[in-house]
């Protein structure tokens, strides 16, 4: 099936590990051209020779999400070296421990904000123009079942739901200009070995045991828990000229563990 994604340029925010990893990688085998953008450097550049080695077009891009200004900086510099955007893949996002909001400090909360909520209106906002202004566009924002309403994860699961909430009042006020913006909700995703940075916020969060991985897995009705490409399967599809006609939709993927209404 062709999914219509060849020579389409395509940002990936948080693009060099764990999921954007697999998204970055997954557009690459549709022939996009693949604008990776991470802080982490090295692991960009090591996922983009990845992609390269097996004949993909990627490009790393060393920038910080939360920053308003190097955002827009790195869309300008996207758009002179690889062409105007045509996709963009808000993926950037942090968890930490899980904890009763009671037990949060102010500062965790901002830290939520910070990266899990502002990351994915500042890279919409540095794209959006140009979209508009072409009246062409796809925005996939990664959001979580925890925007549903997840016990012990309130600070993260409110910062969520705002992403869904945001991504759908896009495609609403810019459907009008041939743009679509749906939502893809991951559930639990277990890094692979060596898909993660050194300095990743996540190597803190990724240990587990087999003894909780099966509890986990126990309460999925399909019995196990989601892997990167599951994810990077949906978002390239909700990317594709074959979702045309959809848009302001959200997406769990999570083997039926949430069923968004």
């Amino acid at each position: 099936m062709d999914l219509g994604l060849r020579d389409r340029v395509v940002i990936v925010t948080g693009g060099a590990s764990n999921i954007g990893r697999a998204i970055s990688q997954e557009f690459a085998r549709e022939a996009a051209v693949v604008a990776v953008f991470d802080r982490d450097e090295a692991m960009a550049r090591r996922t983009v020779g990845e992609i390269n080695d097996a004949g993909g077009r990627a490009t790393a891009y060393t920038v910080d999400l939360t920053d308003v200004e190097a955002t827009a900086a790195a869309a300008l510099a996207v758009n002179a070296d690889l062409g105007p955007v045509s996709v963009l893949v808000n993926n950037v996002g942090w968890n930490g421990t899980a904890e009763f909001f009671l037990d949060l400090s102010p500062q965790r909360w901002e830290q939520a904000y910070r990266l899990n909520f502002f990351p994915t209106l500042n890279a919409t906002r540095a794209v959006l123009p140009g979209m508009v202004e072409r009246r062409e566009g796809s925005i996939v924002s990664i959001s979580s079942d925890a925007g549903f309403g997840e016990f012990r994860m309130a600070d993260y699961g409110g910062m969520k739901a705002g992403v869904m909430s945001f991504t759908r009042t896009i495609a609403k006020e810019y459907g009008r200009f041939g743009i679509r913006a749906n939502t893809v909700c991951p559930g639990l995703v277990i890094p692979d070995e060596g898909t993660i940075g050194e300095h990743s916020l996540w190597q803190a969060d990724i240990k587990m045991g087999e003894s909780q991985i099966r509890n986990i897995e126990s309460g999925i009705p399909l019995r196990r828990r989601s892997e990167a490409v599951d994810i990077a399967w949906s978002v390239v599809f909700l990317a594709s000229a074959q979702a045309r006609q959809l848009s302001g939709q959200v997406l769990s993927v999570s083997g039926g563990f949430a069923m968004p209404r």
